[in-house]
């Protein structure tokens, strides 16, 4: 899952990488990801696991399709998501959206979430916070970010370090891949490198630490590792 009350504190995803386009052209970004675990918020959905993406940009709109392959997860996952980010002035942005999730074989657990958040920089640091509606499942999620990079200009590279606190509020749901809380909280710690091997190409090494409440199903703490490149065209 791409994904997605309480305070909620940043992510700077590993494996993530910006291209910028001419203003009214059409970007892409591919994205190849290798996680150890797929985690997503907070609950374990995979272990070693592929994930592709690819995202087109237009302007303020964007839109793109996210997979989560992995040999021990009960089921494969696709989304597809569309939303549109509105630049407020110079340091504040708004967003808003829907992500479509869809599993095989067990296509009767697929659903739609709407999501709306904000996006701000602060003396360096990147800061979010956006709610999400599961609309199958109806639990609502708020989910905080904080981002903040180092630069390590020698090797040409940065200490992407990132931070972030969820919320999740709901009747609960169990699905073949997990069983889903009905209220717990989620948090997480991570650091990415990332290295740019061509003028657009980047390769990114991160590790994460998340942890759940202890009232979460299936919850606990983990180290997940995940190795991406990232090309924009």
């Amino acid at each position: 899952m791409i994904k997605k009350t309480i305070l909620a504190l940043a992510v700077i995803g590993a494996g993530s990488a910006v291209y910028a386009a001419e203003a009214n052209a059409v970007s892409f970004t591919l994205d190849n990801t290798i996680v150890s675990e797929y985690i997503f918020r907070g609950k374990e959905l995979g272990d070693y696991s592929f994930q592709p993406s690819l995202e087109a940009k237009y302007g303020d709109f964007y839109a793109g399709v996210w997979g989560s392959f992995s040999e021990q997860s009960t089921n494969d996952e696709i989304d597809v998501y569309a939303g549109y980010s509105l630049a407020v002035n110079e340091t504040i942005s708004l967003d808003a959206g829907l992500t479509y999730y869809h599993y095989t074989p067990a296509s009767e657990f697929s659903t739609f979430e709407p999501f709306i958040g904000a996006n701000t920089k602060v003396a360096g640091f990147n800061l979010g916070l956006y709610y999400y509606y599961n609309l199958q499942i109806e639990d609502a999620t708020v989910e905080g970010s904080l981002g903040y990079s180092i630069p390590v200009e020698s090797i040409g590279t940065s200490l992407d370090f990132s931070a972030n606190l969820g919320y999740v509020s709901g009747d609960g749901f169990e699905s073949p891949t997990a069983n889903i809380a009905d209220n717990y909280t989620y948090w997480g710690l991570g650091v990415a490198v990332p290295y740019r091997v061509s003028e657009n190409a980047t390769l990114t090494v991160g590790v994460k630490y998340t942890d759940v409440n202890e009232d979460a199903i299936n919850g606990g703490a983990e180290f997940t590792y995940s190795l991406g490149l990232s090309i924009g065209f």
